[in-house]
């Protein structure tokens, strides 16, 4: 979607209007400011929130921009921005943004850059890179740390080292095994095959010529990165990174002199180093994409299948010239399951209105079951496709409309995109539902406003960086780019036509290009061959000696990388004080039972003065509720229900009932029959956002938590939704059979993700099959369920109907529920009286609330003592591994060791800490980390795309080991220090600021630790107090006592996901390390090659590590 910011305020459209007739004078007044070298642009204040300013400067020397968004938050966040244009599929600006963070010319030391983050109340830095820029990010928890550490950033960004050495571990090598390795590598060998990445490179290759940036893979294709060199990358960084082709992106509360103090630091920087050329840069200099080719826009042209510049189309030509079409492969044994991306040429950037009108038109089409190409293409016993996505890519020349089509039935990959034009065509003749345009239009503007409260930085970040990239120079659009509302303003005043004539001009009468993907098995084992081929041919020609001399150098690299950083660099760097965080006030009040054991409530006068407004009003209903006040204009209810009741054997239908919770038919409390399309419209009049899954986030997973989040006015109709919806739904069988043909045919697509089946193999070993709900509702279990299902469905419907009943009366119970109610309660006059009404007269006997389960109720004995048993699975359609290692940790967030946990946790999980020196640095595996999961008493160490996921276990084996028992590691002896120790404390204030950075967050974490967690309120709070007392000895005890076990054979199991190219070696060395390991096959479809020569293939999660 088009970069945008909140559209609405619950002030009126009248006080916007007149405020943005004022707000040009006010701004032209002072337009001339200055801060030194920076001069001001444009300062505008959002006209429907007057107390968040966005303003743009420009340093006359070096050309740098700043622009600020100055709100209130806890957190400060930066994105230095670099314009990063590049005609070629090197993959430089990607490597550039790995190599920036491996030392600079006035720091020059591999990971000096995030160990000083790490003192600032930051958690490291980070980075990413899309098709036409790189941002550089930095958040922390108060602004003292945050302004030091941004001359520092900048050094990196502008000033690194590029040595040799770090392109050899961090881009690219071949190892000691003739293998292709390096951490940017290792990304991209996770990416490169996946459906998503080859569909969206050849819709680049279709739509742009070589002359286009935009085709481009910024990335870097594996082919293009084995030949790439570090003087490559250091030529593309002497052009574009430059001041006068970079931008400060700033969000958050500063003080404006001591923000300007520290960016003339840096502006001098650039004037010393003579790379300051002004704002227009030097001679030749053009400003990418805007001054480039990359402007022309693109044409698509169906009538012809061969066009110079640009990928060949497949036949047919089209007469008309509205379609042009191209197919590609992609990795998968099951063949049943492709994917569809259709892309129109849409608007120019500067007709704003137009895109934003697409952008509504858009979500009419496609945000409900109600709406058209839902009702067409997923609503139904067929889907033609599970999941229907339609963006927006605002780009130089044109932007780029895009629809994604997820899990279409390979019988229809072929006409996919017929059917959508020819539904475009019935609604240009039948008109649009303008009372649902209305509620779609409404939507957006509370949506937007929403986002503005949960993630006002990304809100802020996103307009502005586009700002900089694609807005006037001169700043005199950036009102304009703010302005929301006012465009809301003018689409409310269109009518049937004027939606009509857009449908009609981007969709049906313009071009379209069609990029099919289609599965292929073949592909599979080519892709496995191409790689044994590979390093066959490198056996061959290098011998034993050129493979000891790729060690050599891979150790050397290594070596130099891995400097020590002078003590004295860190500890000059002085921690913040706590004190300097703003955290986000909650008070909290309680209603009905709760648990005997649930720690009490330490009242502030905030507290006691919430909990007189709820007790004033009346009886308290026969259940649990928390209500978190904070400053809202939205109300969010949550229900977290425990899956205890539920028989085992119908928990793996968790799943279809929250999949369709909220678009079956319901008879209303008032005797009042709605047919499923009515509750979905009436849901979308009143309730903004609603959700229901399986656990709460990636834990708790043996509770359902149902979420809804309304405007505050709504609250009382949210409550009676609530009611309706649980108790009122019927279980109509076309719905039924609506909701399993999704379920069944989303399962190839699940499959594909290998992250998630490395978790599902996990719990496959240590949660029971009798008492667990996690498991079953991992598609390890689904895969087998979901078909069962769908067949006795078939066969008795009735059946089904009857079992699904039995879920919904065995869930919905008093004892295991806990509600909470977060937003401005003050401000709600009745905030009781809604729930007294609420459940059925079975819930107003007298209630004992029961205690939640957690994981480790319903362990295995493997679960409860892991130790020995491996289980690996293949997925056809990666070409790395994921893993995820357990032992047994601690079993409470208030053990006596949880804080001195959760410290060594966080040294060794540190960016470029010992993890990610040995295990990334050496581009074994693209991300290692351990993670504490009290819940289930275990401790997990967890691989992310790594090309062997052994090898990574091995060497975080040999660092664990060294570390805990103070042994030599080739050569030296590694030592948490308490420098380290202190940075690891300091990382924890971002951790904990993080965690309620929000108005929604802080009221979640509160009910959280109180209601779920069992610790009671201000966990986090406690935890930086507890952490503070943390000593190096206490460390070096959890090392031994919970992280070693973790790489003991002996004190762990293991469940890897890996492509069919590794499996086999990973099995082995597994198995040499002690491991007993055994390989697993998830459910087939149809149209899988049974007869592939792995053996195995996937497995996949409900849990995100």
């Amino acid at each position: 979607m088009r970069p945008a910011l909140v559209r609405v305020l619950e002030r009126s459209i009248q006080t916007a209007r007149a405020f943005s007739a004022t707000r040009v004078a006010s701004t032209a007044n002072k337009m001339n400011e200055k801060q030194g070298n920076f001069h001001r642009l444009a300062r505008e204040a959002l006209p429907y929130a007057p107390e968040m300013v966005v303003e743009k400067w420009r340093s006359t020397v070096s050309g740098l921009t700043v622009l600020w968004a100055d709100f209130d938050s806890p957190l400060l966040n930066a994105y230095i921005t670099v314009a990063s244009e590049i005609f070629s599929d090197s993959g430089a600006p990607h490597t550039l943004e790995h190599l920036v963070f491996l030392g600079s010319q006035q720091y020059p030391y591999k990971g000096v850059l995030d160990s000083l983050a790490n003192r600032a109340f930051a958690q490291g830095t980070n980075a990413w890179t899309a098709n036409d820029h790189t941002a550089y990010t930095l958040t922390t928890a108060g602004a003292d740390g945050f302004l030091r550490m941004l001359p520092v950033y900048c050094d990196h960004v502008f000033f690194p080292t590029l040595t040799e050495a770090g392109f050899v571990t961090e881009v690219y090598h071949i190892n000691g095994k003739y293998e292709d390795a390096g951490v940017v590598y290792s990304e991209m060998q996770g990416r490169e095959n996946s459906s998503a990445d080859l569909m969206e490179l050849k819709t680049q290759r279709m739509l742009y010529p070589r002359s286009s940036a935009y085709r481009s893979e910024t990335g870097g294709l594996m082919s293009a990165l084995r030949v790439l060199t570090i003087d490559d990358i250091r030529t593309y960084h002497n052009k574009y990174y430059a001041p006068h082709n970079a931008a400060i992106v700033l969000c958050g509360p500063l003080d404006r002199d001591a923000l300007f103090d520290t960016l003339m630091q840096i502006d001098k920087r650039f004037a010393e180093a003579g790379v300051a050329h002004g704002a227009m840069g030097p001679p030749g200099w053009r400003r990418p994409f805007l001054e480039t080719p990359s402007a022309v826009p693109p044409k698509i042209d169906g009538r012809l299948l061969h066009v110079d510049g640009v990928d060949e189309a497949d036949p047919p030509a089209d007469e008309k010239g509205l379609r042009r079409r191209a197919f590609i492969e992609f990795p998968e044994r099951d063949e049943s399951i492709g994917e569809v991306q259709i892309s129109w040429v849409g608007p120019p950037l500067e007709d704003t209105l137009e895109l934003q009108a697409i952008d509504v038109l858009a979500t009419y089409l496609t945000d409900s079951p109600v709406s058209p190409v839902q009702q067409a293409f997923v609503e139904r016993d067929d889907p033609l496709c599970t999941d229907v996505y339609f963006g927006n890519s605002e780009r130089a020349g044109a932007s780029v409309i895009s629809a994604s089509f997820s899990s279409v039935p390979s019988a229809q990959l072929d006409t996919l995109d017929i059917h959508l034009h020819e539904l475009f065509e019935r609604v240009t003749t039948s008109g649009i539902d303008m009372a649902r345009m209305r509620t779609v239009l409404r939507r957006e503007r509370e949506r937007l406003l929403a986002q503005l409260e949960t993630r006002t930085a990304d809100c802020f970040s996103d307009v502005l960086i586009h700002e900089f990239l694609y807005g006037a120079s001169d700043g005199h659009d950036l009102a304009t780019t703010l302005d929301d509302m006012r465009r809301f303003d003018a689409l409310d005043a269109y009518t049937n036509d004027d939606w009509v004539r857009v449908l009609q001009t981007h969709f049906v009468e313009n071009a379209r290009l069609v990029v099919v993907g289609r599965p292929s098995a073949a592909l599979v084992q080519q892709l496995k061959h191409e790689v044994q081929e590979r390093v066959a041919a490198r056996r061959a020609e290098l011998g034993e000696a050129g493979a000891r001399e790729l060690e050599e150098k891979l150790m050397a690299a290594r070596r130099a990388n891995d400097a020590p950083i002078p003590p004295h660099m860190l500890k000059d760097f002085a921690v913040p004080a706590s004190d300097t965080i703003a955290w986000i006030p909650v008070a909290t009040a309680t209603s009905g039972p709760t648990v005997s054991n649930d720690p009490p409530l330490d009242a502030t006068p905030a507290d006691t003065a919430l909990q007189e407004h709820i007790d004033s009003d009346g009886a308290a209903p026969p259940f649990s509720i928390q209500f978190d006040h904070v400053k809202s204009k939205f109300v969010i209810i949550s229900m977290v229900f425990a899956t205890s009741s539920v028989p085992q054997s119908l928990r793996t239908y968790l799943t279809l009932y929250l999949s369709m919770l909220f678009s079956l038919p319901i008879i209303r409390r008032d005797g009042t029959h709605l047919p499923y399309e009515a509750v979905v419209q009436a849901l979308d009049e009143d309730v903004l956002e609603y959700d229901a899954a399986i656990g709460i986030g990636s834990n708790f997973a043996e509770t359902v938590a149902i979420e809804l989040k309304v405007a505050a006015p709504q609250y009382e109709k949210a409550v009676a939704w609530l009611h309706d919806l649980l108790w009122g739904s019927q279980f109509a069988l076309d719905r039924l059979r609506v909701a399993m043909a999704k379920l069944l045919q989303s399962l190839p697509e699940q499959k594909r993700d290998g992250r998630a089946v490395s978790w599902a193999l996990s719990r496959a070993m240590m949660y029971s099959p009798h008492d667990s709900t996690c498991r079953a509702n991992t598609v390890l279990t689904q895969a087998t369920a979901i078909p069962e299902i769908s067949a006795l469905l078939t066969e008795q419907p009735d059946r089904v109907i009857a079992e699904l009943e039995t879920v919904r009366q065995t869930l919905l119970c008093p004892e295991y529920v806990r509600v909470s109610v977060a937003g401005d309660i003050h401000a709600l006059p009745s905030p009781r009286a809604p729930w007294r009404d609420f459940a059925p007269a079975s819930w107003h006997k007298d209630c004992v609330p029961e205690r939640l389960p957690w994981a480790r109720d319903v362990l295995t004995t493997l679960g409860v003592q892991p130790h020995r048993h491996g289980t690996l699975c293949t997925v056809s359609a990666i070409e790395s591994s994921y893993a995820v290692f357990t032992a047994r940790g601690i079993s409470s967030y208030m053990d006596p060791d949880y804080a001195a946990l959760v410290v060594t946790i966080t040294v060794l999980n540190a960016m470029e800490s010992f993890l990610w020196r040995y295990i990334r640095g050496a581009g074994l595996a693209y991300g290692a980390s351990i993670r504490n999961d009290p819940e289930a008493q275990h401790i997990h160490f967890i691989l992310y795309r790594a090309p062997d996921a052994a090898k990574a276990f091995v060497e975080g084996a040999r660092v664990i080991h060294a570390l805990a028992t103070g042994t030599e590691l080739d050569g030296a002896v590694l030592q948490i220090d308490e420098t380290m120790l202190e940075s690891a404390k300091s990382s924890l204030h971002f951790n904990v600021a993080d965690s309620e950075g929000t108005v929604g967050a802080a009221a979640l974490e509160s009910f959280i630790d109180a209601r779920i967690k069992c610790t009671g309120r201000g966990r986090g709070h406690r935890l930086l107090v507890q952490a503070n007392a943390v000593t190096l000895a206490d460390v070096q005890r959890c090392l031994r006592t919970y992280i070693l076990p973790i790489f003991e054979p002996a004190t762990s199991v293991c469940a890897v996901a890996s492509s069919p190219t590794t499996a086999n070696a990973i099995c082995v060395a597994l198995e040499k390390a002690g491991y007993e390991m055994e390989e697993t096959e998830m459910p087939v479809g149809a149209s899988d090659d049974e007869d592939n020569d792995s053996g195995s293939t996937t497995v996949e999660s409900d849990s995100d590590s």
